[in-house]
């Protein structure tokens, strides 16, 4: 399989259970009608970049999904997807843990019409959505101190990330922030480190034998735990 390779349902199955991770026979199904509900959506509002269509399986779903083989994720509990646009990673995360409860969020009104819609869709009852800014009091009344993870994927720089992440965690929980990131970070991982309440950060490689894009991409997974 080369890094040109357009993926489908039962590659990317089959990239997770080399991995360890296992998807049923529903997950698959599933995540195979966010694929086309994606493509759908983004045919009248801008959830991901028209190139990027043929290549949905790789750039987004397994892209999302790789965080499963990068590092390990709390059983149970409250994720936060800060910033979900299209819904990624929140929504291919709450089809393969339906244990986990999942907010995602979004400041663009149409963005989390078309995630709820998506959600309501592929009946994941483990999703809520809000619509709002993460910094709002809103979003602080809802979550403040009841979420285990926070989640984010292409949103912003990892300092703005720690600071909007941290007040949301619950003491006593893992206390973590998981950032899909690329390229070189350490400028970014030095200014989060100052963040009086982070314990340690980690920069972790997305490494797929079988899909090289990610390694030639600098593509990563960087985890901030918090004190």
């Amino acid at each position: 399989m080369n890094s040109d390779t357009l993926h489908s349902p039962q590659s990317v199955q089959s990239i997770l259970a080399d991995g360890g991770v296992g998807m049923n026979d529903d997950q698959r199904d599933r995540l195979a009608a966010f694929a086309a509900l994606l493509r759908d959506w983004n045919s009248r509002i801008n959830l991901i970049s028209r190139k990027d269509e043929e290549q949905v399986w790789r750039n987004h779903i397994l892209h999302s999904l790789a965080v499963l083989l990068t590092t390990t994720l709390p059983e149970q509990g409250a994720m936060l997807d800060l910033g979900t646009g299209g819904g990624m990673p929140g929504i291919p995360l709450a089809i393969m843990r339906p244990d986990v409860r999942f907010t995602l969020v979004d400041s663009i009104a149409k963005k989390i019409r078309a995630v709820e819609d998506m959600a309501a869709q592929l009946s994941l009852s483990n999703v809520d959505v809000h619509w709002g800014r993460v910094e709002d009091d809103a979003l602080l009344v809802k979550c403040q101190g009841r979420i285990d993870v926070v989640l984010a994927r292409a949103v912003t720089r990892l300092p703005s990330l720690v600071r909007w992440s941290f007040p949301l965690l619950r003491h006593g929980g893992p206390r973590r922030l998981v950032v899909w990131k690329g390229g070189d970070l350490d400028e970014e991982i030095q200014e989060a480190r100052r963040h009086g309440q982070v314990r340690q950060i980690a920069e972790l490689p997305i490494v797929i034998d079988a899909e090289p894009y990610f390694q030639r991409e600098e593509k990563k997974i960087i985890e901030v735990q918090f004190t």
